[in-house]
């Protein structure tokens, strides 16, 4: 029983950690030789903007550069608003 309550304590912690970062979350988006890729629901601006530039790196991108970063991203919706696909093309309701 003792190893229940501990175990239940712990995910209710870990999902009031969770939900309450993505009330306050961040997104950037960048461009790249490879074209556009976003980050979103990050605590703080500047976590946003490195772990976007992370994802561009790692993916062995050339000619990363932040395009735009905003507040309340909080969903990948919200972040398609930041840089929207070329071409007309967008992100439908």
């Amino acid at each position: 029983m003792h190893k229940q309550a501990l175990m239940l304590a712990a995910v209710l912690i870990f999902a009031a950690a969770n939900s309450t970062s993505a009330w306050a979350g961040w997104g950037c988006a960048y461009n790249s030789n490879g074209g556009v890729g976003r980050v979103w629901v990050v605590d703080t601006e500047e976590h946003a903007r490195a772990g976007a530039l992370q994802n561009c790196t790692n993916s062995e991108l050339k000619d990363c550069r932040i395009i735009s970063c905003r507040a309340n991203v909080n969903s990948c919706y919200s972040a398609w608003k930041i840089a929207p696909l070329s071409g007309g093309i967008g992100v439908q309701n």
